[in-house]
C-alpha cells in the first residue's frame, strides 16, 4: 500500500460549520523572497466530522508535550501584564 505525504508550509484557515470541520491547508507560491511576505496559496483541504477534530487536537497535544520533554521545543512564556498598580 502506498501512503501519499503531503508537506504544508501553512494553514489557509479552520472553519466549523454543523458538524463539520474543514482545514485549508496551504503551501508557498514559491520560495520567499527575504524581506517580503511569503504568500501561501491554498492547495488542499481537510475535511472531517468534530469527533475526529477533537481526537486529532488529543493526539497533537500529546506529542507536542513529548517534544518539550525532549527539550526539541519551549514553551513560550506568558506576555507579562501592562500596568500592574
Amino acid at each position: 500500500m502506498t501512503i501519499n505525504q503531503i508537506f504544508v508550509d501553512g494553514l489557509g484557515g479552520i472553519a466549523g460549520q454543523g458538524g463539520t470541520i474543514r482545514i485549508e491547508l496551504s503551501q508557498f507560491q514559491q520560495l520567499p523572497v527575504e524581506g517580503q511576505a511569503p504568500e501561501l496559496e491554498v492547495f488542499e483541504r481537510l475535511v472531517m466530522n468534530v469527533d475526529t477534530f477533537l481526537k486529532m487536537h488529543q493526539s497533537m497535544t500529546q506529542v507536542i508535550a513529548q517534544m518539550e520533554q525532549k527539550g526539541i521545543i519551549k514553551k513560550a512564556k506568558a506576555p507579562e501584564q501592562y500596568g500592574k498598580v
